[in-house]
C-alpha cells in the first residue's frame, strides 16, 4: 500500500526541514521512501521556530509568522 502525501498549495518556509528531504533526494518522482513525518526549523535546529511556536508543515507555510521566509 502506497502512502499518499498531501500536496501543499502554498510555499513552505525555506527553513522548514524534514527527514524525507534528505532520504528522498535524487530519487525518481513517485519513488519516495520516506514521508514528511517529523519536521524541524533550520534556524533553531529544534522543533520550535525563532518565534517560539511549534514547527509543522501547515503553520510554516503561512507568511503571517514573523520567521517565515518564502
Amino acid at each position: 500500500m502506497a502512502l499518499e502525501l498531501k500536496i501543499l498549495s502554498t510555499n513552505r518556509c525555506r527553513s522548514l526541514l524534514s527527514k524525507g528531504m534528505y532520504i528522498n533526494h535524487g530519487l525518481p518522482k513517485g519513488k519516495e521512501v520516506a514521508g514528511e513525518g517529523n519536521v524541524w526549523c533550520g534556524k533553531t535546529q529544534t522543533i520550535y521556530g525563532p518565534d517560539g511556536k511549534l514547527c509543522d508543515i501547515e503553520p510554516c507555510c503561512q507568511d503571517n509568522r514573523k520567521c517565515y521566509e518564502p
